[in-house]
């Protein structure tokens, strides 16, 4: 991606009256990180996104077997939410690309193998040597490989430069996003 605005979607616990940068606003990224695919908390911030609603949607549910009202509700029982974002920052690289793969000198299977170690060494490697000119990585999900993810770099606990919100919707059992995401993951949605 050069130059080019893309959509981005987040999914997250939205609490009515959250400041900025503080839990229950669309600005929070917890921290420090450890657990995330692409993690290196010493180095960056890791900002995790889909590029369509029904893979955030997807990623951040998928371990519940059973889609009922209560898990699009947070502890308070507030709806959780999907932020919409438009990113013109840096350029991505493309984990999905066999050139980009080539280029690293790795394999498709380094890059979806659920090893933290190898991951974030990966992403360690890559940010050292490319974030003068990349924003961050994609990759397809891991929970719905037609659908493509994004981590973007940030510092401070700030967004990621060129993202910014565009809109917020609250998730439930009828948001058109939930519906097809539990179809395709074979989810049943119920009461």
């Amino acid at each position: 991606m050069t130059g080019e605005t893309l959509r981005l979607y987040r999914c997250y616990p939205r609490i009515s009256g959250a400041r900025t940068g503080k839990p229950g606003h669309w600005s929070y990224v917890p921290r420090p990180q450890f657990h995330g695919r692409w993690d290196n908390s010493d180095l960056y911030d890791s900002w995790y996104f889909s590029k369509s609603q029904v893979g955030a949607v997807a990623e951040s549910f998928y371990n519940k077997r059973e889609w009922i009202p209560e898990v699009f509700l947070t502890p308070a029982g507030t709806p959780r939410a999907i932020a919409e974002f438009t990113y013109s920052g840096g350029s991505l690289l493309d984990l999905d690309d066999a050139e980009t793969l080539m280029g690293l000198g790795i394999r498709p299977s380094e890059v979806v193998v659920q090893d933290l170690s190898k991951t974030q060494q990966l992403a360690q490697r890559v940010f050292e040597t490319r974030a003068s000119d990349c924003g961050g990585l994609s990759w397809w999900s891991a929970q719905m490989p037609s659908e493509s993810s994004v981590m973007l770099w940030a510092e401070d606990g700030a967004p990621p430069a060129g993202l910014k919100l565009s809109g917020i919707q609250s998730l439930s059992l009828e948001h058109p996003a939930v519906i097809e995401a539990a179809a395709r993951l074979y989810r049943p949605l119920g009461a």
